[in-house]
């Protein structure tokens, strides 16, 4: 999705709260603050945030081969 979403909208399109969503912003989302005071985000700044926290391997597969490491010292 291309364009730019006032805070409501934005957190929408990432499916959390609009308070969850202004942590976000406060941990370092991209945004732009306008003259106006209205904050704009564009879709593309929330997919890149997102994609930060991206996982390849499942939780639980992770904390096996941490233990199985420890395990091999």
């Amino acid at each position: 999705m291309n364009g730019w979403a006032k805070v409501k909208a934005a957190a929408q399109y990432a499916g959390v709260s609009e308070r969850t969503f202004r942590e976000w912003l406060q941990q370092g989302l991209k945004h732009a603050r306008l003259p106006s005071e209205h904050i704009l985000i564009s879709f593309s700044a929330v997919d890149e945030y997102l994609e930060r926290y991206c996982e390849t391997q499942n939780r639980a597969d992770r904390i096996v081969d941490e233990i199985m490491r420890e395990v091999g010292r």
